[in-house]
């Protein structure tokens, strides 16, 4: 459980809200916010971020989304308010269960996140993410932590990969954080990354860049390590720029499309491929229920949702043209259960 001094309001969900706004009445609240901003801890371009204002009207307390192929499945925990407060994978096969990830978060009181925790349980290291904003309530910067439980089922020496910090898995698992003083301390040594965001107009448009820089290589080389910018019109984000490493932006790599304020379509612009695209298509409840992989013109594979009739997902099947599609776009079926407050 996260602790009780937390927020209540995710701030994440807070920001998709704010870029991808709601005009007109639906006859229910949709399902998913969609967006073209990678979610970490969700199926890629599969599971999209959940609305709040929809689990807290249904009372879902607990969502598993669950594969027939493979003996995977994730859980996504809420609080009555509808603001994700958690989410696990795990593996299973007849005999156990096994978790891979567990991610956490806590949240300040006015709503914005404050830190993350994910446990990787194949490698021991925790990853402690802490937010800070500037005047405006924008990230300003996130701090990354790595620190090394020492779990006994390590058998190799991660020390080189965190700080040592045995049982802080633990400590997560109960609702309480690391010591302010070991993250200090890191902040003090440079034993962290981290990224740094900074806003600005550019003729029309807003702009967001972020960077993220390799602290812990301080004392021997350039900490800067990668860069990404987007570009925003009338609350949209419209154009992705990834640079070079750290070099300036030169071309989208991407560019997005809204209709009615939703989330229509993608382009990748990389003229070295195939011209790629994805087609999003929504149902009368702003409900995405569709979303093709296009290459070249042609529709290869598709995401296809199943909602009930009282709006909630049942069903994400991916289906591709072709085996060899299939293989590259990890064909399935994901099957969704839920629990209630």
């Amino acid at each position: 459980m996260i602790n009780q001094n937390c927020g209540v309001f995710s701030f994440l969900i807070s920001a998709l809200i704010y870029l991808i706004p709601i005009k007109g009445i639906a006859q229910m609240e949709s399902f998913y916010h969609v967006t073209p901003m990678a979610i970490e801890g969700y199926f890629t371009k599969t599971i999209f971020p959940f609305n709040p204002a929809f689990m807290k009207a249904k009372k879902v307390k607990n969502i598993t989304v669950k594969s027939r192929e493979n003996g995977i499945f994730n859980c996504y925990t809420f609080n009555p308010n509808g603001v994700l407060m958690s989410i696990s994978m795990a593996r299973y096969d007849q005999e156990k269960t096994d978790t891979v990830f567990y991610t956490t978060y806590c949240y300040q009181a006015n709503g914005l996140i404050a830190k993350e925790a994910k446990i990787d349980y194949h490698s021991g290291i925790v990853k402690i993410k802490v937010y800070g904003y500037d005047e405006k309530n924008r990230i300003d910067n996130v701090r990354i932590f790595s620190l090394n439980t020492q779990m006994p089922s390590q058998t190799q020496n991660n020390d080189w990969m965190g700080e040592p910090a045995a049982g802080v898995d633990q400590l997560i698992l109960k609702g309480s954080w690391p010591d302010e003083k070991l993250l200090n301390n890191m902040i003090r040594e440079n034993k962290f990354s981290s990224w740094q965001y900074r806003y600005y107009t550019e003729n029309k448009f807003e702009v967001e860049e972020q960077t993220e820089f390799f602290n812990f290589r301080k004392n021997s080389q350039d900490t800067c390590y990668q860069k990404i910018t987007y570009y925003h019109l009338n609350n949209h984000p419209i154009a992705q720029f990834l640079h070079f490493g750290c070099a300036p932006k030169t071309i989208p790599s991407e560019q997005y499309e809204f209709k009615e304020d939703l989330l229509s379509a993608i382009h990748e612009t990389d003229a070295d491929f195939a011209s790629k695209s994805e087609k999003y298509s929504y149902d009368k409840n702003r409900n995405l229920f569709s979303m093709q992989n296009i290459r070249n013109g042609q529709k290869v594979s598709e995401l296809i949702m199943t909602y009930n009739k009282k709006g909630f997902l049942t069903i994400i099947q991916r289906k591709s043209e072709t085996a060899k599609m299939a293989h590259y776009f990890e064909d399935r079926v994901l099957d969704l259960s839920y629990t209630f407050y």
